[in-house]
């Protein structure tokens, strides 16, 4: 049985991808490092890595670029977070402080969405400290959901909401301090 060869150009070309690959990463790993670094954020590093990196678009794009997705990545979050919202509405089984949390959640994501419109422009725009504003405003709807949810389940229930608004927190800081890191 003849051993097949690989042709040398091919494997140049492979060789040369895995290397642009593992630059891209090394850059998205950087650019979170030093967006996370310093402060009480620094244990997002590996989340930001991990949500970038699984993001289209993010092999090979500059802070800006990164800033951008990640921004892409709040509003995706938050349209999702109101559609699971709005289907724990439809189940049914809630009691009436949670219905009035679910109905507060709901209106405050949905409030969210429109302000994150307004920090893609800010961003697009050059205008970081807009955009820094903006997105406290949008971190603002999980934390005060997680809060509604806290105040009905006085019993001690958790939040069916937790890890949404876990993941809406830690996408918006995300954001923010990669933008925050572009004015270094």
């Amino acid at each position: 049985m003849a051993a097949s060869l690989v042709p040398v150009p091919f494997l140049l070309l492979v060789l040369a991808g895995s290397r642009a690959a593992l630059a891209a990463s090394e850059t998205v790993e950087q650019i979170c490092a030093e967006a996370t670094s310093g402060g009480a954020h620094s244990d997002l590093a590996a989340f930001c890595v991990a949500s970038l990196q699984a993001a289209s678009g993010s092999d090979g794009a500059d802070a800006r670029g990164l800033a951008a997705i990640a921004t892409n990545l709040t509003l995706a979050n938050y349209t999702a977070a109101v559609a699971t919202i709005k289907a724990l509405e439809r189940r049914g089984g809630w009691s009436a402080a949670q219905r009035g949390a679910l109905a507060t959640c709901r209106a405050r994501y949905i409030e969210a969405l429109n302000v994150v419109h307004s920090a893609v422009h800010a961003l697009a725009t050059g205008r970081p400290q807009d955009y820094a504003a903006d997105m406290a405003v949008v971190g603002k709807a999980a934390t005060d959901c997680e809060d509604a949810f806290g105040a009905a389940n006085a019993g001690g229930g958790p939040s069916p909401l937790r890890k949404v608004d876990e993941d809406a927190v830690n996408l918006t800081t995300m954001a923010a301090l990669i933008v925050r890191s572009l004015k270094k």
